[in-house]
């Protein structure tokens, strides 16, 4: 036997000798995709002995429903795509004995949801978006944590996602995930269609990265009237397209000490635009800061209200308005509308200082693929005959007014937010990656990913070490250091218990000396896994622990 063979077999041994020692295992349960007479929500509620380390798995290309909105008492959820190719299963909300859910997810307790797609209604039927539930996930509880992954999130008419006024919420990271069609005016208003309506209490931790944001009404982020803070909140390589930003894109309330807003490429995300218009000016007043012109709230992108302790991080944005958004801002603009108007109210200006002025830059950015503009919406509110300045729809005309409603196939399939690669903004954000979501750029996102430090101590490693991570156990990320006394390819991978390789952080040729990365489990479930570093003849394993 080779000594590669030796040590590949060494190293199941241990895996095998810790999975007896522990007795963990991480307990999945596939569900097969329905029939039409099977409902996920019921399923999932029938599991009588579920383990407290369940995972639910849905198959590729499978198709599942829910007829009433799931509340998990008593036990975190977990649901996934089934690991291999083909397309994510995708649930869908539809009428049940109780009527048409409100929502699919009402949280008594976590929720883990990765690679699966989230629909409000069966869009096969055009007569059910009359359907369209008020949210897709909402809060019961205080204190819940909220992990997405890897997701689409489609079609509401309020919010994708709502922490209720009485349930705040502990923790809510969303990263790699689509978020679209956010709002319908056949059965609500302006006011709604938004992203996270975090309503006005706490949230500890706020972290959204590398999604895409597209077609919304009002904001992707409300904390409006907020009595508590978001006491960490980190926006960053996020693509935001398509929306009218009615009482702003992101209206951010009380923070804490905390605010990250970097590497992010806003497409006509402000079409609604800086207007003197009262029914808007309504919920723009919390900064203090007023439009000369009415004495009303001054309309900007990114509001919150003024304190002296938050930090802020506003650095490596683009943004682009398209000539046909331009021309209409031309077209009002003596009617008061000033464009797109500014991104930050002056009291986070004056924070930031010089970097103020290069926090978002302008640039001319065609995307591959992404859903027309919403032009015919902003024209119908300001129409006399239509909306007139106000969040009325008694005139709305779905055929005619509302805005490029897609399918969820084409978020999957069609959409393409790349750009090319001439622009400013593909090597603008930090280190040189482009702004944005890397999604849309796979060989940046590894770059981004995998990214590793050489650290400059000095003298070179003697010897080859695998240091314990830390902090250890995690939740959601950790830092791996390590040390070798050779150059050559290494590879650092992370495996369960069972074996299974979950992540490959490393595979590529390193110098001699002492390195570390960031490893995030956002994606994984609770429970002890596995890092094996290998360079040359040397293998190291050691154990950490995730702990949500």
């Amino acid at each position: 036997m080779g000594k590669s063979q030796l040590q590949t077999v060494l190293f199941v041994l241990s895996l095998l000798l810790c999975l007896t020692a522990f007795g963990y295992a991480q307990s999945e349960l596939v569900i097969p995709s329905s029939d039409g007479t099977t409902f996920l929500n019921e399923q999932i509620l029938a599991d009588a002995g579920r383990p407290a380390d369940r995972v639910y798995v849905l198959q590729r290309n499978g198709t599942y429903y829910m007829n009433d909105d799931l509340r998990n008492d008593g036990f975190v959820l977990r649901i996934k795509a089934q690991a291999g190719e083909g397309q994510k299963p995708v649930i869908y909300l539809v009428t049940g004995a109780a009527g048409f859910p409100p929502a699919a997810f009402v949280l008594a307790d976590d929720l883990f949801l990765n690679d699966v797609i989230l629909v409000g209604y069966y869009e096969a039927l055009a007569s059910e978006i009359a359907n369209i539930p008020p949210r897709l996930i909402d809060t019961a509880v205080p204190g819940v944590d909220l992990v997405i992954d890897g997701c689409i999130i489609h079609n509401e008419r309020g919010e994708h996602i709502r922490i209720a006024q009485t349930a705040a919420a502990r923790i809510v990271k969303i990263t790699n995930t689509i978020f679209s069609n956010m709002g319908d005016l056949g059965r609500s208003n302006l006011g709604a269609g938004r992203g996270i309506d975090l309503r006005n209490i706490s949230l500890d931790s706020l972290i959204l990265v590398n999604n895409t944001f597209v077609n919304f009404h009002d904001r992707i982020i409300r904390h409006y009237q907020s009595v508590a803070a978001i006491k960490y909140f980190k926006f960053d390589h996020n693509t935001i397209v398509n929306g009218l930003s009615y009482h702003a894109t992101m209206s951010l309330g009380w923070l804490g000490d905390d605010a990250i807003i970097t590497n992010n490429l806003f497409i006509d995300h402000h079409i609604a635009g800086a207007d003197t218009d009262k029914v808007r000016q309504a919920e723009f007043g919390e900064p203090g800061e007023l439009d000369p012109r009415n004495g009303l709230g001054k309309i900007v992108w990114i509001l919150s209200v003024p304190n002296d302790t938050t930090q802020w991080t506003v650095a490596g944005n683009y943004y682009s308005v398209s000539p046909a958004v331009q021309a209409f801002y031309d077209q009002y603009a003596a009617a008061g509308v000033l464009g797109e108007g500014p991104a930050l109210n002056h009291h986070v200006n004056a924070k930031l200082g010089a970097d103020s002025i290069n926090a978002f830059k302008k640039e001319s950015i065609t995307l591959g693929n992404r859903p027309t503009p919403m032009l015919a919406m902003a024209q119908w509110y300001r129409d006399p005959a239509g909306g007139n300045k106000t969040k009325s729809t008694t005139n709305f005309v779905r055929a005619l007014h509302d805005y490029d409603r897609r399918p969820w196939q084409y978020f999957a399939d069609t959409l393409d937010c790349s750009y090319p690669t001439t622009t400013a903004a593909y090597a603008g954000a930090q280190r040189g990656l482009p702004a944005g979501d890397l999604n849309w750029f796979p060989d940046k996102k590894a770059e981004w990913q995998t990214s590793v430090r050489t650290k400059e101590n000095g003298a070179k490693p003697t010897e080859f070490a695998l240091n314990q991570n830390f902090p250890n156990p995690f939740n959601p990320s950790t830092r791996i250091s390590f040390r070798l006394d050779n150059a050559g390819f290494t590879t650092l991978t992370i495996y369960n218990m069972l074996g299974q390789k979950m992540a490959t952080l490393i595979a590529g040729k390193l110098p001699a000396g002492h390195h570390e990365i960031d490893f995030d489990a956002a994606d994984l479930s609770n429970g002890v896994y596995f890092y094996r570093l290998e360079s040359g003849n040397n293998v190291s394993i050691k154990k950490m622990v995730v702990m949500k």
